[in-house]
């Protein structure tokens, strides 16, 4: 049936479900993608493993970045509090707001010189080229999220397109079958008008000689769910059921069917609501009713 296809063109396969993962790493899914995937990793393992390595690459980022060296004016005073320990001198403290016996507790310490380690320059370069090849990693991260969007997109408009395409062909398939019923020869044609329940209802119902009959219904009310309208060959006071049928959201529905033979000529056509099965006797409301 349209509605399942309909069903299959918007199921996300697995391969959109690994394309999720990288996004989910960096916290970068809306709330709707993020609750989708959580239900596909409940039940995949291959996803689940993926999951944790793109979780482990993310982490090892922040582990990139070398700790900081102090800066030159504190490397400096740090000197020369050691240089004039070796020397036998008390060296003060720079600050102006330093209390005496802060400074008499700076003089008594036990400072050991020390050798300042020469600068490795092969350290500095690789810090830099890992934080590059980071940045670098961020970037592709970020470009293939963008792309997983706007292909999720693309796919998107594609179904939407798909999907307006089936409708139009159905459309036009029920024109066409509703153009050879009434030129047909010793076709008839009914209008149905609507009642106090669809007022700007309407329909016609056309049909051949051999009863076979196609109703063409607009402006009806949505159905509720689990019911449906269903058709009915009214002759005399004994009303015989026809098929069922449904609207889409304009509240437009067609359905075809064979018209018993005794409801050929005199025959009053109706439609009512009732449950989605159908029913051997009228039980809901009118909806829409032909002249006697």
């Amino acid at each position: 049936m349209v509605f399942d296809r309909l069903s299959k063109v918007d199921l996300m396969v697995h391969e959109e479900y690994k394309e999720m993962l990288s996004a989910h790493a960096l916290a970068a899914l809306g709330r709707q993608d993020e609750l989708a995937l959580k239900q596909h990793l409940s039940e995949c393992t291959a996803c689940r493993d993926e999951l944790n390595r793109w979780n482990q690459t993310t982490a090892a980022l922040t582990f990139v970045a070398e700790p900081a060296e102090p800066s030159p004016q504190v490397r400096a005073h740090i000197l020369e509090r050691i240089r004039a320990e070796a020397r036998g001198g008390q060296p003060l403290p720079r600050e102006t707001n330093v209390s005496p016996t802060e400074r008499r507790t700076i003089a008594g310490a036990n400072i050991l010189p020390f050798d300042q380690a020469p600068r490795n320059i092969w350290r500095s370069i690789g810090s830099l080229g890992a934080i590059a090849a980071a940045i670098v990693f961020a970037a592709l991260l970020v470009s293939l999220i963008v792309l997983w969007q706007q292909n999720r997109a693309i796919k998107n408009e594609l179904a939407r397109l798909s999907t307006e395409k089936q409708k139009t062909q159905e459309e036009l398939a029920v024109e066409r079958a509703a153009r050879e019923l009434i030129s047909a020869p010793g076709a008839r044609m009914a209008q149905l008008a609507g009642t106090k329940m669809a007022p700007g209802a309407h329909a016609m119902l056309a049909y051949d000689k051999t009863g076979h009959a196609m109703l063409m219904a607009k402006g009806l009310p949505v159905a509720p769910s689990g019911k449906a309208y269903q058709l009915w060959f009214i002759v005399g006071n004994k009303p015989m059921p026809g098929k069922v049928f449904t609207t889409d959201s304009s509240g437009n529905g067609t359905v075809q069917d064979q018209m018993p033979e005794v409801a050929r000529d005199s025959a009053v056509f109706a439609i009512t609501l009732e449950p989605a099965g159908g029913m051997p006797s009228p039980t809901g409301e009118i909806y829409l009713r032909s002249g006697s």
